[in-house]
């Protein structure tokens, strides 16, 4: 067929559906440099606008994996992932992946970085000192083989398309689309050669969808296209409307990892960790039930398998194990509580702005303003109080650890108006749909 790239805009950008041919030669095009960045920028934005159709997401997702590399695994059907949609002090990944290995599943998990105001799993991991998040194809595969798991970064050889195209959508305004998000998440879970995949789908301040009901299209639309690609999944909404844990900050968020994986952690950290791990492994072992894979998680946490494994694993990746039991590391110069307005005392809070509290975080270094920025892994903020939980004179509403005066001081500013009161107390549950 003849191609014109300015006609596969044109349709688009007119809300006609494009043919799989038509988008395979479009991003064939781009990648072999015959189709310019602003012509894809202007197709994304099209997209944005009037979204793609379910056939068009699934032409783009192949698009995206067959831009690089995959692995492929002999017995790819015990091979299981978790992804989520982001938010803050969202840890599980690193306490779930020892909980799946000790029940018998491979999880070969590539996970990403923070931008904004998400933190990222592989910023968190790099707060332990000698941690290799950049593994090659062969470390990979000794990885699976000693361990049978790894959280691993994208290569430059593993989607590369997605790579561009988020480059492209980050300054052009088009990441919040539920047709892209789709395309991005599942074409880099394919590529790990896993036939299962649980996704945490987030709504709130926090997250990237904000409301229940955009969450559950974009849960929909994820379910839909994985499963079109032979990936068995499912999906769970939660609330992203209060931080997850009571520490949110790189170093801070490892500390409670290992407490939940010694029995000692926040209970809704522990709580959705176990829930997604013991998901995970249902999709592989259908015969058990989900009460048999949380109990026997339950008994590998008391027994201190679950937390024998973290070190292993950690280990395995050239992580430096000596510190973390004792948590004598990453320590902020600056550790200083931040309280309610003294007219707010005996009242609850009612409301928490999370993007906020996030990008508050990144005012003193924990996070990046720009893909370049450099992070402090030891600031963040530990202590953090929840909806529905009194102020008292004497309670802080979190600490805030810095290295910085003048950065302590903005971020003290941001504060102030994250927070919200009421005479009445109110709770935010944690867990809201299974689709």
């Amino acid at each position: 067929m003849s191609f014109i790239p300015a006609e596969v805009i044109y349709k688009k950008s007119h809300r006609l559906e494009l043919s799989d041919e038509e988008i395979h030669l479009f991003f064939k095009s781009f990648l072999e440099g015959r189709v310019a960045d602003y012509q894809v920028s202007a197709w994304l934005m099209a997209s944005k606008i009037n979204g793609l159709t379910s056939k068009e997401t699934v032409a783009l997702t192949h698009c995206m994996i067959e831009s690089g590399e995959k692995f492929v695994w002999p017995d790819r059907d015990v091979h299981v992932d978790k992804h989520s949609t982001g938010g803050v002090g969202d840890k599980t990944s690193m306490i779930l992946l020892p909980l799946c290995l000790l029940e018998g599943v491979r999880v070969p998990m590539m996970a990403g970085r923070g931008l904004g105001h998400t933190g990222g799993t592989l910023d968190k991991l790099e707060s332990i000192a000698g941690f290799n998040v950049f593994v090659n194809s062969k470390q990979v595969h000794d990885l699976m083989d000693l361990q049978h798991g790894l959280i691993m970064g994208q290569t430059e050889k593993i989607v590369p398309l997605d790579r561009i195209l988020y480059s492209l959508r980050d300054v052009t305004a088009t990441v919040d689309s539920i047709p892209l998000i789709t395309a991005s998440i599942i074409s880099k879970k394919y590529c790990e050669g896993i036939g299962h995949l649980v996704m945490d789908v987030k709504y709130g301040s926090g997250a990237f969808m904000q409301t229940l009901e955009e969450a559950r299209q974009l849960a929909h639309s994820l379910k839909r296209v994985a499963e079109g690609l032979k990936m068995n999944t499912m999906c769970m909404l939660t609330s992203m409307n209060q931080p997850l844990g009571d520490r949110a900050g790189n170093a801070l968020e490892i500390k409670e990892c290992v407490d939940v994986l010694k029995g000692a952690g926040p209970d809704d950290t522990t709580e959705l960790s176990i829930e997604l791990a013991a998901q995970m492994v249902r999709l592989v072992q259908q015969n058990r039930s989900l009460e048999e894979i949380k109990s026997s998680m339950q008994a590998n946490i008391e027994s201190g398998k679950a937390f024998s494994k973290f070190i292993s694993w950690i280990g395995s990746q050239g992580g430096d194990t000596s510190k973390l039991e004792s948590h004598d590391w990453a320590h902020a110069s600056i550790q200083d509580p931040f309280y309610a307005p003294s007219e707010f005392v005996g009242q609850y809070i009612s409301k928490i702005d999370v993007r906020e509290l996030g990008m508050a975080i990144t005012t003193i270094g924990g996070n990046r303003f720009k893909a370049e920025d450099k992070i402090d892994y030891e600031v963040g903020f530990s202590n953090m109080k929840k909806i529905g939980d009194p102020i008292k004179e004497d309670e802080p509403l979190l600490v805030i650890h810095a290295n910085d005066q003048k950065k302590l001081k903005q971020c003290k500013q941001k504060l102030s108006n994250i927070f919200s009161f009421s005479k009445e107390a109110s709770t935010e549950p944690l867990i809201k749909e299974i689709i």
